[in-house]
């Protein structure tokens, strides 16, 4: 199954949020270059973690993504 990325994050603990959500909603989920990421610092375009999915699960990863970042930007 090939995995699709739904975005990029540059701050470690928000794609943690991501992550912890997807799963909540039974979506399977893979941060890549989260190691990566956390042994540099998230500070560039090159340590950013990526929010990835199977494919078969982008059209609900991409929803459900997308309502929490507005719920974010609300509180914000």
């Amino acid at each position: 199954m090939a995995l699709v990325t739904i975005a990029k994050i540059h701050d470690i603990a928000l794609a943690q949020m991501v992550r912890m959500k997807f799963e909540s909603e039974e979506i399977p989920v893979h941060l890549g270059s989260e190691g990566f990421a956390t042994l540099l610092g998230v500070q560039s375009s090159y340590s950013a973690v990526r929010i990835q999915v199977p494919d078969a699960y982008e059209r609900q990863a991409r929803r459900v993504y997308s309502e929490l970042m507005q719920i974010l930007e609300q509180e914000e």
